[in-house]
């Protein structure tokens, strides 16, 4: 054989060994470290609660559920993490429940455990969920809108019901949870039933009217057919905005995080409309925000007049390795024309997850004014959600992956506190009050 052969033979081995060698690391990436693994493509709804399972089969979408924590949850690499030891303690106390009860066991009494294995994480975005074909809730909003909040259901005190939620479901701060029992939980059936409430001849509720004790019965129904609930088909705009040019205020509200075409094209003619009205100050609704992309905050400070500003540390499970981002800085990609007046930003226990994220970002950078009510969870927390489904129940699962650090850390541990702290529903006209120097 000639040299050129010989030359031609080993540059070939080599090209395939190197073809070989990022082939199988790609796959080994694929089906070992990629957080995306095994989640769920084709969503079924989950089987209706009072269908029945066999205990091999409740047994293996628990262990299921545990699997996808142990292999996908950063906190389960982590040293020492007590919730991660009360998780598998709790699951132990299930799996032993299970076994003695030598029976079938509802979808609903899987739900529950599950989710009290899930709660013991204290973490807002890993709890499995119900996710039915129909859910139904009381046919009237009336009392519950003008009465508040109930004093028993069905003879049972309801801030018993609020603690046996508080064992079923997943929160980080404490007055968030109890802000989602008073306003969602007593409303709705299946939540109802997860608390241990029997809806199976609707429900009663008694109130405190005028100094009596009063009651009143409910059967469940489909959200549109509820009295005091206005239901339109139409989608209000999650992205939008006003501008007050007599008070020289422009009001950019946003109900969800979304980093699209829709959220920047909004964005911009927002902001020219702020300039070509020389717009003095801005303010940035996010109440009622449940979350999504956290770039949509990225996206609204290069209209501000900043360099760079810090970010939050993380750490991204990646298989068996937790990769860790720290002292991060981002270079501000900031506008031809940037905004150089006072920016406000209205919270509320319902400024949730990257809604938070933006929040913080304005407040541990010194960007703007926070107005309103603490936000619902922790900037020390994990998040961003894997989807998982059950094998038999077909019940889902939401599972972090990653794990976030706040940017202030002289405040870790805490959720993004106002400057100005009022109730949700006066955060606006405290602003207007600031602005004319009324504070």
């Amino acid at each position: 054989m000639s040299n050129v052969r010989k030359k031609k033979l080993i540059f070939g081995v080599i090209a395939i060994c190197a073809v070989m060698l990022v082939l199988g690391g790609f796959m080994y990436y694929k089906l070992c470290m990629d957080p995306y693994r095994g989640t769920v493509k084709n969503r079924e709804y989950s089987k209706e609660l009072d269908t029945l399972l066999s205990t091999e089969e409740a047994l293996e979408d628990l262990e299921y559920m545990m699997e996808r924590f142990r292999n996908h949850h950063p906190a389960w690499l982590e040293e020492n993490n007590k919730s991660v030891e009360a998780v598998e303690k709790q699951y132990e106390a299930e799996v032993a429940a299970i076994k003695e009860a030598q029976g079938e066991i509802s979808v609903l009494a899987l739900y529950q455990a599950a989710s009290r294995i899930a709660a013991k994480m204290h973490d807002g975005h890993t709890y499995p969920y119900w996710s039915g074909e129909e859910k139904r809730y009381i046919h009237d909003f009336t009392q519950v809108n003008t009465l508040g909040k109930p004093i028993a259901i069905d003879g049972i005190p309801a801030v018993e019901l609020l603690d046996a939620y508080k064992q079923v479901t997943a929160y980080e701060v404490e007055f968030y949870v109890e802000e989602q029992f008073w306003s969602q939980v007593i409303i709705s059936e299946y939540a109802l039933r997860l608390c241990g409430v029997d809806t199976t001849d609707g429900i009663t509720m008694s109130f405190e009217e005028d100094g009596v004790m009063t009651e009143y019965h409910y059967d469940f129904v489909p959200i549109e057919e509820v009295k005091g609930f206005e239901y339109s088909e139409e989608e209000e705009p999650w992205v939008s905005y006003e501008i007050d040019k007599e008070n020289s205020v422009g009001i950019f509200n946003l109900t969800t995080c979304v980093n699209d075409e829709e959220y920047r094209k909004v964005l911009d003619d927002f902001f020219a409309e702020v300039f070509a009205g020389n717009i003095e100050n801005v303010v940035v609704d996010l109440r009622y925000n449940g979350g999504g992309n956290s770039a949509v905050a990225n996206e609204f400070i290069t209209y501000l007049n900043v360099e760079e500003y810090d970010s939050w540390d993380c750490g991204i499970r990646l298989g068996w390795y937790l990769h860790k981002s720290e002292n991060i800085v981002y270079n501000n990609k900031k506008k031809p024309q940037v905004f150089d007046g006072q920016v406000y930003v209205l919270t509320n226990i319902k400024t949730y997850s990257a809604a938070m994220d933006f929040a913080m970002l304005i407040a541990d950078n010194d960007l703007g004014i926070i107005v309103g009510e603490p936000s619902g969870n922790l900037p020390d927390s994990y998040g961003d959600i894997l989807s998982f489904q059950m094998p038999n129940s077909k019940l889902m699962l939401c599972v972090s992956h990653k794990r976030w650090y706040r940017i202030d850390r002289s405040k870790s541990g805490q959720p993004i506190r106002p400057d100005y702290e009022v109730e949700s529903s006066e955060a606006l006209e405290k602003v207007y009050e600031l602005i004319d120097g009324l504070e």
